[in-house]
C-alpha cells in the first residue's frame, strides 16, 4: 500500500478548497490542541480586552477539521447557519465571548441572517477566517453590522496549507495595497521565500524542520516578522478584488460574495429573499442553478 502510515485514532483533514481529487493531500490533525487566545495574546493582546477572563465559546464553521481549542468550549455547526445561530444564542445566554472559525463569506451569511432575525448576540465576537483573503470592504461591513448592536468585532485572518498545517500565519491589519499583514503564529513555523514564492514548514522545539518547505504557490515578501502575500492570479484576480472592494455595506448585506461569469461579465449572487436591483445580480437559487453553489466551496475569484 502506498502513502503515509495510518493508525487507529488518527484524524485526517483534507483541504476545503484543494484542486486535487485523489486520495492524497491531507494532513493529520494534532490532537494535542491549540490555544487560540494564546496566539492572539502573543501578537495583539489588546484584542482580547472584550473577553476579560471569560472562557470563549468556539464555533467551528470551517468546511474542514481545524483542530481542538484548549482554551474554549467548542461547538461544531457543520456549516448550518441555523446551528451556528443557536450557538451564538447560547453564548449570549451564558455570557461567553465567541470565537468563530470560518471562511469569511459564510461568516457574513451567518451574521447578516442572525442580526436580521433580531436574535441575541454575545457581547464580544472574534472571527478567525481562512481559506481565502477577506476583502477589506467585507471586514468593514461586518464591523459596522455588529457595532450597530454595540458589539466589538475582531477579524483575524489565517493562512496555511492543508498538506502541512492550518493557521500557520495570522494577520489583523492590511497594508496600503490591501494585503493582509501576516505573522507566524509562533516559533514552530518556518516561512521562507524561494524564487519569489512563499514556502512554509513546521519546526520542532529545537528549530529543526519537520519536512521540506512546502510551495504555497503564492508570491510573498518578508519584512522582519511581517509577511505580505500576493495571491496567485488563479486564486485571486486583481480585477475581482477591485470589484469587491467597491461594495458598500448594503451591497454586502444583499450579496453573498459568490461570483459567476457570463458573456465575459461578472454575475453576483444575491442572498435568499433579496430582489434584483442591478443587471449583474442573480437570485440566490437561480445563481446556483446557473453557476453552481455551496457554502462548502470557495468563491471563484481567480482568473
Amino acid at each position: 500500500m502506498n502513502g503515509p502510515t495510518l493508525t487507529a485514532g488518527d484524524l485526517l483533514s483534507y483541504s476545503a478548497g484543494s484542486t486535487q481529487t485523489g486520495p492524497d493531500g491531507f494532513r493529520k490533525v494534532n490532537r494535542g490542541g491549540l490555544s487560540l487566545t494564546a496566539i492572539v495574546r502573543a501578537n495583539w493582546p489588546h484584542l482580547l480586552a472584550p473577553f476579560g477572563n471569560r472562557t470563549p465559546l468556539v464555533i467551528n464553521a470551517y468546511p474542514a477539521t481545524i483542530g481542538f481549542p484548549t482554551d474554549g468550549v467548542m461547538v461544531d455547526c457543520y456549516l448550518s447557519p441555523r446551528t451556528a445561530s443557536r450557538a451564538l444564542q447560547l453564548a449570549a445566554r451564558e455570557d461567553m465571548p465567541v470565537i468563530l472559525m470560518c471562511q469569511s463569506l459564510f461568516l457574513a451569511e451567518l451574521l447578516f441572517r442572525h442580526v436580521a432575525q433580531n436574535l441575541p448576540l454575545p457581547n464580544a465576537v472574534m472571527a478567525i477566517a481562512g481559506g481565502y483573503c477577506t476583502p477589506h470592504s467585507l471586514h468593514a461591513a461586518l464591523t459596522q453590522l455588529l457595532a450597530a448592536r454595540g458589539i466589538p468585532f475582531t477579524l483575524l485572518q489565517g493562512y496555511g496549507v492543508a498538506e502541512v498545517e492550518a493557521g500557520m500565519l495570522w494577520g489583523v491589519d492590511y497594508d496600503a495595497q490591501g494585503r493582509v499583514i501576516y505573522r507566524p503564529r509562533g516559533p514552530d513555523i518556518h516561512a521562507g521565500i524561494i524564487d519569489g514564492r512563499l514556502h512554509l514548514a513546521l519546526k520542532d522545539a529545537q528549530g529543526t524542520l519537520l519536512g521540506a518547505p512546502f510551495d504555497t504557490g503564492d508570491d510573498a515578501v518578508i519584512a522582519g516578522n511581517d509577511i505580505l502575500i500576493s495571491n496567485a492570479r488563479s486564486r485571486l484576480s486583481p480585477a475581482v478584488m477591485q470589484e469587491l472592494e467597491s461594495w458598500d455595506f448594503d451591497a454586502w448585506r444583499r450579496r453573498t460574495g459568490y461570483l459567476g461569469r457570463s458573456d465575459g461579465r461578472l454575475a453576483f449572487q444575491l442572498r435568499e429573499g433579496e430582489g434584483v436591483q442591478d443587471e449583474r445580480e442573480v437570485g440566490h437559487y437561480l445563481f446556483g442553478d446557473r453557476f453552481g453553489f455551496s457554502w462548502l466551496n470557495k468563491p471563484r475569484w481567480g482568473i
